[in-house]
């Protein structure tokens, strides 16, 4: 046998690496026989499942439960399930439930952990129906009907549910040594049935009971405690870094950074409404709640606090002291600093003096170092976290006090290119900006055209394009986006980085059929020219936010160094140097 198929191979043959003849030498030793045991036998590496489903040797999924089995043990095939979970169902789940249950006192930890969720996958797929009955729960909030069975429904309708896929690398073979499940696959949470927050705020009456939005609100907490508690223990979700609920919900508060989220962003959404809503009827009852998001062991439910006590109805006194309180990275890392920030610029001017002058200590101090990575340029990040915020409140009109205004202006002495941030950008560490509609031309011309050459013959296209003919550009990038980043990889290699093409790719919304697309276009923002930078970086911010959570850690952060380091012009006012 070949290499495909030796047990004891440090990395096994994928059909990637498989000649014709190695193909056709599997597909003979499955052929005959009982392919369950055969598989388990000679032990290919699980990348050859799509493979064999396309050489129809498989008939049910549960003749792979042998094979699976055997590597447990084995961290690549949780990747090469993960690629391919779209082939199992509840069946395989309770057959590997049994199995893993029996091996997982010898797995290490996230080798047992990331079976688990393996498992947990397999149990919800293939399932045609509305899995939390929204359109059942409609009907009974129009009516009225408040019951517990009700709010219990709706809330586990928001409640953000756990979905695995395949998780990103710049190079296969250079993979960083396994700690947690999302080393291996990517963690997402979603909503199911694709329910909004506007849908359920308009199913909501706005003139319910103070009671009622009590009622909701306490079923709503509770879940979002459960999928907090889920997230964090399988390790996306924490006190300190960037975290899933940093990319699902860029404010906490209604806000155009929102656009395009999910996941969490809709139970946060609908909390924050009916919060909001509570406040104006029971002040009382608001405050208990927000007290108990502030009493939580979770960052994210102390951001549904301090939402919650920029509004003008809770004791101004609360909320300087939760400033106070808070852990210091919070008030200036990860979008924790969003509600920090906006709880100062409502309530600054509400606050005891002498709590103002605590909270200016705090700022003063700036960002812990120990919450930055090795080799960061530590003294900038901080004096720029300290800039940001100080000359906001500047900008807002609030006083900072002698020694913050001393520290700004040595800040400035030290980096007199940095400018003040636009007021609604402060607290926000990416700041996404969608592209402008525009004519799409006609993508047939570029058919044909070699990689190589498209985008010359782009340029030829667009240069003899008549009024209103439109822009092939962009209509072949949400075409085929794949063999668009290869045509702008080219040019690259040629040293020829056209901005506008990148920036149309970008903000495509279209999926990359090639998974390791998203992986290539991050190796080619990292090897971008300096100099030319800024003209890419909103839309780089942009694409990432959209994709960070199918990139692994070395990919998302190497990329977010970047962005955050490189001049936004008149967007940001963050320098170059």
């Amino acid at each position: 046998m070949t290499d495909i198929v030796k047990p004891n191979a440090p990395r096994k043959k994928t059909p990637a690496d498989a000649t014709p003849f190695e193909r056709e030498q599997l597909r003979f030793f499955l052929s005959g026989g009982d392919l369950a045991s055969t598989l388990s036998e000679i032990n290919p590496s699980l990348a050859w499942l799509p493979v064999l489903y396309e050489m129809k040797l498989i008939q049910a999924e549960t003749q792979l439960i042998p094979w699976i089995e055997r590597n447990f043990a084995d961290a690549d095939a949780v990747r090469d399930i993960v690629a391919n979970i779209r082939f199992f169902g509840p069946e395989s789940a309770s057959f590997l439930e049994i199995r893993l249950n029996a091996q997982a006192e010898n797995l290490p930890p996230f080798l047992a952990k990331s079976w688990v969720l393996i498992v947990r996958q397999m149990r919800v797929a293939k399932k045609d129906h509305i899995r939390n009955g929204w359109l059942e729960i409609v009907p009974q909030l129009r009516r009225g009907d408040n019951s517990v069975a009700v709010l219990e429904r709706l809330a586990s309708a928001l409640r953000p549910t756990l979905k695995i896929g395949r998780r990103l690398t710049w190079d296969e073979a250079e993979r960083i040594v396994p700690e947690g499940p999302n080393d291996l696959m990517s963690i997402d949470y979603e909503v199911e049935d694709s329910l909004s927050s506007d849908d359920v705020l308009t199913a909501w009456p706005t003139d319910a009971a103070a009671k009622a939005d009590e009622d909701l609100l306490l079923q709503l907490s509770t879940a979002l405690r459960a999928a907090l508690a889920e997230a964090t223990d399988v390790g996306v979700e924490g006190n300190e870094g960037y975290s899933t609920t940093d990319s699902d919900v860029p404010s906490v508060a209604r806000h155009q950074q929102n656009e395009y989220s999910s996941g969490f962003q809709v139970i946060a959404r609908v909390m924050a409404e009916i919060w909001t809503r509570l406040a104006s009827k029971s002040p009382g009852g608001a405050l208990a709640f927000a007290e108990r998001w502030r009493d939580e062991p979770f960052r994210f439910t102390r951001r549904m606090a301090m939402f919650a006590f920029a509004n003008v109805s809770m004791p101004s006194v609360v909320g300087a002291d939760m400033l106070i309180g808070l852990p210091p990275g919070e008030l200036f890392l990860t979008n924790s600093s969003v509600e920090a920030y906006q709880l100062i610029r409502a309530r600054w001017k509400d606050f005891p003096a002498e709590k103002r002058q605590e909270i200016l200590h705090r700022l003063t101090e700036g960002p812990p170092r120990n919450w930055f990575r090795e080799g960061a340029e530590v003294d900038r990040h901080i004096d720029r976290s300290r800039f940001d915020v100080f000359s906001g409140m500047v900008q807002d009109g609030l006083d900072i006090g002698p020694e913050a205004t001393k520290l700004l202006a040595d800040i400035r002495a030290r980096w007199p290119q940095w400018q003040p941030k636009p007021t609604e950008q402060i607290g926000f560490h990416i700041w996404h900006e969608g592209g402008t509609a525009g004519l799409i031309g006609n993508t047939d011309k570029l058919n044909g055209v070699a990689d190589a050459e498209l985008v010359a013959e782009a340029r030829k296209i667009a240069a003899a394009a008549g009024f209103m003919e439109g822009d092939c550009w962009s209509g072949f990038c949400a075409r085929d986006p794949d063999r668009a980043l290869r045509g702008l990889h080219a040019a690259a290699m040629n040293g020829d980085w056209p901005s506008g093409y990148w920036q149309q790719l970008l903000s495509s919304m279209n999926t990359h059929a090639d998974a390791s697309t998203d992986a290539v276009i991050v190796g080619l923002l990292l090897q971008w020219p300096q100099e030319s930078f800024d003209k890419i970086v909103v839309a780089a911010s942009w694409w990432l936010h959209g994709h960070s959570k199918v990139l692994t850690d070395a990919l998302l952060w190497s990329l977010w160094d970047r962005i955050a380091d490189v001049t936004l012009n008149e967007l940001t006012g963050i320098d170059n140097a």
